[in-house]
């Protein structure tokens, strides 16, 4: 961040935006509207999530880093990135002292009801309200958001994708899960068939939805499309990995190679083996009808 803007005084949007769903949005809009006094909306990114650091376990994103970046910048938000590594073992007192007042100039800060920071999470929203209301600078603690009287979180919107319930998670998210990469070429099997797909691979950190075939919208050069999408390892001519195979309705051309974004819509049915490459066609068929009747 550019000194002149941290002068300016910021209002930072405290929270692991790993989402950027419902609950989210309610703390980083609240951060916006600070610009009216005249303050830089901030976030802090870490360079690792910090439950990996503390649990030594992966964890499985909605959205990749370089993603929730992007969109954080396209709010309108100025980016600080931290190592983790140099501020987990802060007390909550230096983490606010070294980075909020001396290192961002903070003028507001806002969080949502169940942040925590400072070594082991000893610092929570009242804390931070307590040491604002000393340091004289305004404070803003977001209630928990709800729909359909379930709390809106990453783990909640992970169990639906792992479910099989992408209308659910995106009903949290307030748009459809998706992932975006460049489409490889597989073993042109889906082409014999008649029914010739985009093939891609999940990005490592992103959540793999429940393996089945899905209605799609595909994004392709700006433009959207309905898909029938396959997850998984496809039994009846098996895969080695774990593979996104969507069949574009109404698209022709050459896409190999391009970077497309596939949104999951509805969860049709499981993966299954079948016992013929006919039985497999009828039932293909039976899905892209399914899909078409739904526009």
């Amino acid at each position: 961040m550019a000194v002149e803007k941290v002068n300016m005084g910021t209002a930072v949007a405290l929270g692991n935006f790993d989402g950027l769903h419902k609950g989210h949005m309610s703390v980083l809009e609240k951060a916006l509207s600070f610009r009216e006094s005249g303050y830089v909306p901030t976030v802090i990114l870490f360079d690792v999530h910090p439950k990996e650091v503390l649990t030594g376990q992966k964890v499985k994103r909605l959205l990749t880093p370089k993603q929730t970046q992007k969109s954080l910048e396209e709010m309108g938000f100025e980016i600080c990135k931290i190592s983790f590594n140099e501020v987990k073992d802060f007390t909550p007192e230096r983490f606010f002292d070294e980075i909020l007042i001396k290192k961002l100039n903070a003028k507001a800060l806002c969080c949502g009801f169940n942040y925590s920071f400072g070594k082991k999470g000893e610092g929570d929203c009242n804390r931070l309200l307590t040491l604002s209301q000393k340091a004289g600078i305004e404070c803003c603690v977001q209630p928990e958001t709800k729909i359909e009287n379930q709390a809106v979180s990453s783990t909640a919107i992970k169990d639906f994708i792992l479910g099989g319930e992408p209308h659910k998670a995106a009903q949290m998210l307030g748009r459809n899960y998706s992932f975006t990469s460049q489409v490889i070429h597989g073993d042109q099997r889906g082409r014999e068939l008649g029914f010739p797909t985009a093939n891609q691979k999940i990005d490592d950190c992103l959540v793999v939805p429940k393996y089945g075939v899905y209605e799609t919208l595909v994004s392709v050069d700006g433009k959207k499309y309905r898909g029938v999408t396959n997850i998984g390892i496809r039994p009846t001519y098996l895969l080695d990995t774990v593979l996104s195979e969507t069949n574009i309705l109404g698209f022709s051309g050459d896409i190999y190679s391009k970077k497309i974004t596939v949104e999951l819509v509805k969860y049709l049915r499981e993966e299954r083996r079948f016992s013929s490459a006919e039985s497999l066609i009828n039932q293909l068929n039976d899905d892209v009808k399914q899909v078409s009747e739904d526009e």
